[in-house]
């Protein structure tokens, strides 16, 4: 919804630069073209960091995931490993008697 705003917001500038151009003359109309060029080369960069930024984030998410599963699943080995253990030994013990 943001990005559509964006958009229809510099669709608006140029098409007003572009009524200005025929309206004014001069340098008022030269300045009005650029600041509305200008509008609008800001609103795409902002459209291009929106989308940048949101695949980071997904990126930053699915790491995340990945960092606690396999956290998960070191932890579930380790708690096998001691299980193992325990029953060697008393494996050890009951063969010792």
């Amino acid at each position: 919804m943001k990005n559509v705003f964006f958009i229809l917001l510099a669709f608006v500038a140029l098409s007003s630069a572009g009524a200005a151009a025929v309206y004014l003359t001069g340098i008022l109309a030269l300045g009005l073209v650029f600041f509305c060029g200008f509008l609008f080369g800001v609103f795409l960069m902002n459209l291009k960091l929106n989308v940048k930024n949101d695949r980071i984030n997904t990126y930053k998410r699915e790491l995340e995931k990945e960092s606690i599963t396999s956290s998960e699943n070191s932890s579930k080995v380790k708690v096998l490993e001691s299980k193992i253990e325990v029953l060697e030994k008393a494996l050890e013990n009951a063969l010792k008697k």
